[in-house]
């Protein structure tokens, strides 16, 4: 039997998560839903841009850290390994321990490494890098989409899943838009800066 590490609020049944470890499903007034469905979106752009900025700039990327097309590959690579199995391990991990600790780890764990890489500019250092933004990615993604059930009734709540999936592919497109401005700013530092302060403006003050 797993022993909860806070107090459970107190639900009515209708508001129960089905199982352990799914989100609630309270009963918001309309100005809390907005404000549930703002930062959705704000989560769910901030968990994909990071690995969209390097996809939409992996040429430039690889020129300035002179790289050869197989190392660069392995930059976007070795994020989605870690973010396919992040994702797999945070489903067990928040029905024993909840997503907020998970989020308090994985978080500033990224924010401190991707500082780091702006002094210490190796290939090693890019790919630990891209390999802790799978794992913040996937933390994000899932607090984006728990975050859009919440603005959404219980009767709702499979056309919340489909809105809180999709809101993550924004992220592609406004790379795209951002690349050509911050690659003027400063080359692909500005990349990663732009990405660790994303990451932080994005973070649950819980």
């Amino acid at each position: 039997m797993t022993t909860p590490l806070e107090p459970i609020p107190n639900w009515s049944d209708d508001e129960k998560p089905s199982m352990p470890g799914s989100p609630s499903t309270p009963r918001h007034s309309g100005p809390v839903r907005v404000a549930y469905i703002a930062t959705a979106l704000l989560l769910g752009i901030t968990g994909g841009l990071g690995n969209a900025l390097i996809s939409a700039n992996l040429p430039s990327i690889q020129g300035e850290l002179g790289l050869t097309p197989i190392e660069a590959a392995w930059l976007p690579a070795a994020y989605l390994m870690v973010n396919v199995s992040t994702s797999l391990l945070l489903f067990k991990f928040r029905q024993q321990f909840g997503l907020r600790l998970f989020a308090e780890i994985g978080l500033p764990l990224y924010a401190a490494v991707t500082i780091l890489h702006m002094f210490a500019d190796s290939y090693a250092m890019a790919l630990l890098v891209r390999a802790v933004s799978g794992l913040a990615g996937a933390t994000i993604s899932t607090l984006a989409i728990f975050y859009t059930l919440q603005a959404f009734p219980k009767a709702k709540l499979g056309q919340g899943l489909v809105i809180g999936l999709g809101i993550s592919q924004l992220a592609t497109p406004l790379a795209w838009l951002l690349s050509p401005a911050l690659l003027d700013l400063g080359e692909w530092r500005t990349l990663y800066l732009f990405e660790s302060g994303w990451h932080y403006a994005a973070s649950p003050p819980w």
